[in-house]
Parts: C-alpha cells; structure tokens; sequence
C-alpha cells in the first residue's frame, strides 16, 4: 500500500498509478483551458484519492471558468489545508478572497503563497493591492474616488501645496459686487489688512497689475493655493505668459471632509462648453484685461458668466493648474435660463450652427449641446468584412433600421461593404440580399488580398459618394436612433475632423470613449467602466473633445480624407486612425464624440485581436512619426489622473484594482 498525497489515506499502488495518470492528464487540458476534457478526469481523480490538493486546486480553477465562485474558493480552500507548501492554491485562494471582499484573508493567502514562491515577485504586488483594498474597507473605485479612497490619495499622494506664511510677490484681487452699481477690491497679497478699494460697475476701471480671483458661490480657496500659483508661474517662461489660469477642484461635504474630486483636461472647447469649469474658480491677469479694455465683471452667477465668456472671444493664453486648489461648499446647480443663452450666443458668435443648449439631466452643472443639421446631406458607410455573415447581418440591419427617421428627413445613405476573401454561402446570400434591397444605395467591393484595414477603406473612400463617410466594423451594432444625426451635426462642423462614438461592450461597459496618449502605447479612454460611471464629472456622457477617436466607428467629411491623403497603408491593422487623427489634428483640426452616438462593439469577434503580428511594428512606427504626442497626455486627459489607466483615477493609486 502507498500513502496518499495528503498523508492520510491509503491508497494500492495500482490506483496510484492510475489517480497519477489521470491527473497529469486534467493537468495538460487545464493547462490548454480544454474544461470539457479535463472536469471528468479530475473528478475521477478525486473519486480514487479524495484528498488529493493539486487535483482540488484545478477543480478549483474549473469552477472559476463555470463561474461559481462559491464552489471554486472552497475547493481552493480544502486544497489549501490539504497542501500548505503548494503555493498556487494559497494565490488561487487570495485572488478569490479578494473578489468576495474578504481582504485580511487575502493577505494571509498571498502571503503564504509568497512564502511558498518567493521568486514569483508579482504575488507580493497581489499582496500589497489586498492590504491597500482592506485599508479602503473594499471601496471600488470603478464609478470615480469614494471618500475612503480619496481621503487615502490625500494622505499618501497628492502633491503639498505651498505654505500660507509664504509672502506673496504679485498681487492678486478679489471683486465683491455691492448693490447693482459698485465693486469693491480685496486685496489678497498683503498680510496687512488694506482698506478695501471701490469701483463702479460697469466701467473697465483695473488695478495696474496683478490677477485677478473670479471665486463662484460658495467657492473656498485652499490654504496656499495663491502661493502656489506663484511657484508653478515661475517654473518656465511658457507658463508666465498665461492670461488665465484654472485647477483642479472638489467639494467639502457637511461634516467639512473632502470629497468628489474634479480632475480637469487641459483645454479643449467641446469638452469645457459641456462643463464650463471655469465657474468655480479662475485667475485673469489684470494687464491683459485692461488691453482688452474688458469690463468689470458682475456680481451675481449668471453674469459672471456671461463675462467669462466675453472674455474667452479675446483668446487669452490658458493654463491649467493640475492640482486641486479650491473646495465647493455648495452642490452643483443648473445653469439659468439667462445662461444658457449667453453660451449659445457665444457659440453662434464664433460661427458655431447651435441649435439648443439645454442643461444635462441627471449631471448637475453640465450642459447638452445641440447643432443645427441641414435637411439635405449624404453618407457613405464602409464596412470591410471577410465571412461572419451573423455580425455583417447584425451591423447591416441595426444601421439600416436606426437611420430611418434620417433618411426620412432627407439624409441620403448608401453602403459599401469593403469583401476581404469571404468564401461562405451564407455571406454571400447576405450581400446579395441587401444588394437586392437597396439596388445602387448598396455596393459590394471584392479584395482577396491579406487584410490590410487602410487599403480596404481608402479603396471604398475612392468611390464613395457621400459628402460624409462613416467607417465602422462588421462587429458594431446600433441600439438607439439620432446617433448617425448627432455624428453628422459634428461632421459638418468645419473645424471638426473626425468624429467618434461611445462603444459600448455587450455588457454595457465602455469600450472606447477616446483615445489616451502619454502611456507606453494609445489606449481607449474609460474602458471597462459602467456606462453611466461619475468619473471626471461623468464625462463620457458629454460632448468631448479627443486628440484622436478610434476608426471602429468614426465619421468625417470625404474631403478631409482626400485632404490627408487617405489612410496609412504602411499600418495595416493598428494605429492607422490615430495616424489619420493626428494629421488632421496637425492641420488644426478637432476631434470630438457627441454623447448621443453609442452603440454596441462586439470588440475583435471577428479578428484575434491578441494574435496580431502587426502590432510592434505599427506602434514603432508611429511612435517615431508623433513623439511628442506619445510622450504626454494632455490637453485631452487630466494631468492628475494615471496615464496607464484608463478609468481616471489619480496618479499614484495604479496599484488599486477596479473592482
């Protein structure tokens, strides 16, 4: 008799050849993730030795892909006391734990898988993400930074403002409205007290030098926030020709704690029209506003902002502050009737076709815009396909079915499937189906050659008759009507380039909300997050401006494409619509998604997306064409918030799962 792996039970050295044999087999289909081979070997393994901890640790591992966590952390568990120096039952068990919420457990598991595998230092990044979890008493940080969270970034990691006590060397002034006719002048630089200094409101009657603090209602400066100010101006000469400044923000809740941090993008209009974040609090160099011969501004909100606006027609020189400077006592409110009628004044003003500008729902402080759209426009929509007749068929008819108040307008659509080498029966039943149906407004391209995305699409763009094109992949689906309208609005904007949709994954999650740059390669902005999430203001449900969008879905005007000279046919599969992104963007060009365009990504049903053998070469490529836009991510995410993840959390938490 031969004794069992965990020393209790004895088994005949016949079924211990056996339970060996049949372990080492579910241990090679486990290792292939081939689940239906390997349940009934480790189950039969365990009928022979039932205490046998590898074979409970795989069972394990086969519960987690059946998705019954309950069943997988148990077996893990029994693995575990059967087997205390295997280690991957301890780690199995920790990540597990950790999903429950369970994270002083999880400690102790990664811990002893640690010091079971000390080489495999990658557990103790495991181990150190447990301890951080379990010090946010298991806060998520996937719907923007909870108290817990932002109360430890704080304490840990962010940056220390400059002392109060530090002498100020420029001038800086507050104007408080008295009545309807005077203001009067606060100076914030002198410790002395000063008495205050009155002006009629209404007249451009400006101290000689200084800035000017524009604070919203119930806006506090930070201790040493003005002294900072000061420090980040003489950093370099590019700062010191600011006109007006903005930072970051939060909001101070009853008790007076920190919370609901604001992380703000560098300027991008589309972005701030939909959050006019200079509201809160902004900085205006005195100098430039004498020359503007600007009036004073108003006491009251609405023509506080009225007059920011005023002041943007003159195109100051703006810098953002990366840091929080400024606390809201108040919750944010709606725009006034009176307001959001100056901002569409200003936008007609600067040649902007604004329809309406009306406030956001169910996001406080924030503004939906409108465009006017012209009855008569075209559109040409180019799919490259090769087989996968279910996706075409999908794409095809939610295109079709949710662009009929469109076309019933007067849109004119034609589509144009770009046939990369299909060789089914029933893709070409599909073709000849739709072909039948829409007669000319339907058209079929055939390129047998290896999939090269750029040429598939420029080959299409050559024939398109559209004034707009719409690119998109076989595996988009569209939900919901007005998305192809609102799309359409931006493209005919003339300073907009392309224009991007809100993808979401099946499970509602976003897929692509804009491109980030400044990270090791380009990644999409908010991926993974639910759809109605709060980071950054809940900005991906706002109009937003992006330095480049994806070309899964992106529209733009025929012309621009000509323009730029068509796709990169030197990058075949990746990055070849950010190229395009950042040649038009060089061109002065802007890139936006209206939050009115989501719609479904079966992302990479129809591609392995993780077996490209194209991927170095492009990302190569395109880093040595556009350095200076890989190395930063700004103006498009906020400074504060990590390059290399992308749902918005501040630098210095990459270490925070996101759930």
């Amino acid at each position: 008799m031969l004794i069992g792996s965990s020393g209790q039970l004895p088994i005949d050295s016949c079924s211990y050849n056996k339970c060996q044999q049949l372990y080492a087999a579910a241990a090679c289909a486990v290792a292939k993730k081939e689940w239906e081979i390997a349940e009934p070997l480790l189950i039969e393994t365990l009928a022979l030795e039932p205490n046998h901890a590898s074979a409970h640790h795989l069972i394990g591992k086969l519960w987690v892909f059946k998705g019954n966590a309950a069943k997988a952390l148990a077996a893990q568990l029994r693995s575990c006391a059967l087997d205390p120096q295997l280690g991957w039952n301890f780690f199995a068990a920790g990540e597990l734990l950790m999903q429950d919420g369970r994270f002083s457990e999880a400690i102790t598991a990664f811990d002893q898988a640690l010091a079971v595998l000390p080489d495999q230092g990658w557990i103790q990044v495991q181990a150190q993400e447990a301890r951080l979890a379990a010090e946010l008493d298991g806060e998520q940080i996937i719907d923007g930074l909870g108290p817990k969270t932002y109360r430890y970034w704080i304490t840990h990691h962010e940056q220390r403002l400059s002392s109060s006590s530090m002498l100020l060397q420029q001038e800086f002034w507050l104007l408080h409205a008295v009545g309807n006719e005077t203001a009067v002048w606060h100076a914030l630089h002198s410790q002395a007290p000063l008495q205050p200094k009155a002006a009629p409101l209404g007249e451009s009657v400006w101290p000689m030098q200084g800035w000017l603090v524009l604070l919203g209602a119930g806006v506090l400066l930070r201790p040493g926030a003005l002294q900072t100010i000061e420090s980040w101006l003489q950093m370099d000469c590019f700062h010191q020709q600011s006109d007006l400044i903005y930072a970051d923000e939060d909001e101070l809740n009853t008790a007076g704690e920190r919370c609901k941090p604001w992380f703000k993008p560098g300027w991008a209009e589309e972005s701030f029209w939909a959050s006019p974040w200079l509201s809160g609090m902004s900085l205006w160099r005195i100098s430039w506003l004498r020359n503007q011969e600007l009036l004073l501004p108003p006491g009251d909100q609405c023509g506080r902002f009225s007059w920011i606006l005023q002041a943007l027609k003159c195109k100051p020189s703006i810098a953002h502050v990366p840091l929080v400077l400024s606390h809201n006592t108040q919750k944010p409110e709606k725009f006034s009737v009176e307001a959001l009628n100056a901002l569409r004044q200003h936008l007609l003003a600067q040649g902007e076709a604004i329809a309406q500008v009306n406030n956001q729902g169910k996001l406080l402080g924030c503004i939906s815009l409108q465009w006017v759209l012209a009855k008569q426009w075209s559109c040409t929509v180019i799919i490259p396909s090769r087989d996968r007749a279910d996706l075409l068929a999908s794409c095809l008819s939610s295109i079709w079915h949710t662009s009929q108040a469109e076309r019933l307008s007067g849109a004119e659509l034609e589509i144009v499937v770009v046939d990369n080498g299909s060789v089914q029966q029933h893709t070409q039943q599909l073709l000849d189906h739709w072909k039948e149906s829409l007669a000319d407004r339907f058209q079929v391209i055939k390129d047998n050659n290896s999939f090269n995305w750029s040429r598939l699409n420029n080959k299409a763009a050559a024939i398109a008759r559209g004034e707009l094109l719409l690119l998109l992949n076989n595996d988009i689906e569209a939900r919901q009507p007005h998305w192809l309208a609102a799309m359409a609005a931006q493209a005919l904007r003339p300073k907009v380039g392309c224009v991007g949709a809100l993808l979401l994954y099946p499970d509602q999650t976003i897929q692509h909300g804009g491109v980030i740059f400044g990270m090791q390669s380009a990644d999409h902005a908010y991926r993974g997050l639910p759809h109605g999430h709060n980071v950054h203001r809940g900005r991906s449900r706002l109009l937003t401006a992006w330095g480049a969008v994806t070309g899964a879905c992106l529209m733009m005007r025929r012309e621009l494409l000509v323009r730029a000279g068509g796709f990169d046919e030197g990058l075949p599969v990746e990055f070849n619509d950010v190229d395009l992104c950042l040649r038009l963007g060089q061109l002065g060009y802007r890139h936006v998604i209206p939050p009115e365009a989501v719609l479904v990504h079966h992302e990479s049903q129809s591609r392995d997306a993780n077996g490209s053998s194209t991927a170095t070469a492009a990302l190569k490529r395109i880093q040595q064409r556009w350095p200076a836009n890989f190395a930063t991510a700004t103006p498009w995410w906020p400074e504060e918030s990590e390059r290399n993840c992308v749902d918005g959390r501040p630098v210095g938490l990459e270490g925070l799962p996101l759930d």
